[in-house]
């Protein structure tokens, strides 16, 4: 037969970080740190410019190719519009000689990409052509890339320590990945 008996105070804070492992204040420095680091990095991208080979000449071809032959439906206008004022300042720039190089934002470049991707054409001139501007526009969104793939790891990465900290289960291998993200956090 079971004892019966009263509970009389029992509180459960909810939400409260558990510190099984005697690591809970490392892991809040460094999910702290990772948080920050991602923030600085966010605004970094927000602003970045990616370098897109081919100066003068892919700037006239961008132009050219934004004004004539980028085809468009319904609201992608609004990407044509914007687009081509970007590579008009550019191309400005460069002709007045207050730079020498074509530095397009990720957006300009995903749209450049994107109008890119629509063209059709016939034969070995056009084909060369589309080749011509596609080649920089895939390479300078290579490395937009590479840093998209990076902010979404330290996402990933926050996240990780952050559910280590609140559910205070850790297994080895995120005991693992946090002592990576630690080392990776300390560069």
């Amino acid at each position: 037969m079971a004892k019966k008996g009263k509970v009389t105070a029992m509180t459960v804070e909810k939400n409260a970080p558990i510190d099984v492992d005697g690591k809970l204040e490392q892991r809040q420095k460094l999910a702290a740190d990772l948080k920050k680091k991602l923030e600085d990095f966010e605004k970094e991208l927000e602003t970045k410019q990616y370098l897109v080979e081919g100066q003068l000449e892919i700037a006239k071809k961008l132009h050219l190719f934004i004004y004539y032959r980028a085809e468009w439906k319904f609201s992608e206008s609004l990407g044509i519009i914007e687009t081509a004022k970007q590579i008009d300042a550019i191309r400005d720039s460069i002709e007045k000689g207050k730079t020498k190089e074509v530095m397009l934002s990720h957006l300009a470049l995903e749209a450049f990409y994107y109008f890119l991707s629509k063209l059709t054409g016939k034969g070995l001139e056009s084909a060369t052509e589309h080749v011509q501007l596609l080649k920089p526009i895939a390479d300078a969104l290579g490395r937009a890339k590479q840093d998209k793939d990076k902010k979404d790891q330290m996402v990933k990465d926050l996240g990780t320590i952050e559910s280590a900290i609140d559910t205070g289960s850790v297994s080895d291998i995120e005991e693992t990945l946090i002592a990576e993200i630690e080392a990776e956090t300390a560069q």
